[in-house]
């Protein structure tokens, strides 16, 4: 397997050439600041010590399904080798091209998506219309994603095909995803009740419970959301 040393001297001098990422976490490098949506470049060691492979995520760390800060979003790409480069979408350590062709594809491929995805807002119009990424949002999805941007008749809309399946008190039959359960159970009242405070309440929360105490929390900028704001601007 690929060690964390390759991973350290790979991205090293993308580090020093962008002075707004940051390493935290294994094989992680943020966009600062990290706020709601964490714009990650993540290099992923696989099986094979021969070669790593490397991505960009939309790390939504407010999600109900979300439990770790170290959990990868939905939104992704893989990033690929340049042309006239062998490997594909693999960076074979035995190649020492991969070095500069890293920071050329990383900054191209990369950066120059998420660099302007700069709010929360930005970044989940980004997700929702992004071709290769809309038929890997369900319902579940839209809901928080209609809650965070203040689209709060949508969210109903949404509700009212799945809020059947949340149930207080309901225990699942896999363990694991009884936090998930749980925070879903606890949106459909205040969603109803058109309680934007209280359901910014629940994003918080979620959104601190993945963050403090993880390596991103020296980098975290709690802001408002888009539901939020909407409400501050409302006659």
């Amino acid at each position: 397997m690929t060690t964390m040393k390759q991973v350290k001297g790979l991205a090293q001098p993308l580090l020093e050439r962008n002075p707004d990422l940051a390493a935290a976490g294994r094989n992680s490098f943020w966009i600062l600041p990290i706020g709601p949506i964490g714009r990650l470049i993540h290099v992923d060691r696989t099986s094979n010590p021969a070669y790593c492979v490397a991505g960009w995520h939309l790390v939504e760390s407010f999600r109900p399904e979300v439990d770790s800060w170290s959990s990868l979003g939905r939104c992704n790409q893989r990033i690929a080798r340049s042309k006239g480069f062998e490997g594909g979408q693999g960076w074979f350590w035995s190649d020492p091209t991969i070095y500069d062709d890293f920071v050329t594809r990383i900054e191209a491929d990369a950066l120059a998506i998420l660099r302007p995805l700069d709010t929360t807002r930005k970044c989940l119009e980004f997700a929702r219309t992004r071709p290769a990424t809309i038929g890997h949002l369900g319902p579940q999805w839209h809901l928080i994603t209609c809650i965070v941007l203040g689209e709060l008749d949508e969210a109903r809309e949404i509700w009212a095909g799945i809020g059947r399946y949340y149930r207080k008190g309901t225990m699942t039959e896999d363990p694991s995803w009884q936090i998930m359960y749980d925070r879903y159970c606890l949106v459909g009242d205040p969603l109803m009740a058109d309680d934007r405070a209280a359901l910014a309440g629940l994003l918080h929360r979620w959104e601190a419970e993945n963050i403090v105490g993880s390596p991103l929390e020296p980098y975290w900028r709690s802001e408002l959301f888009p539901l939020e704001e909407d409400a501050g601007r409302a006659p």
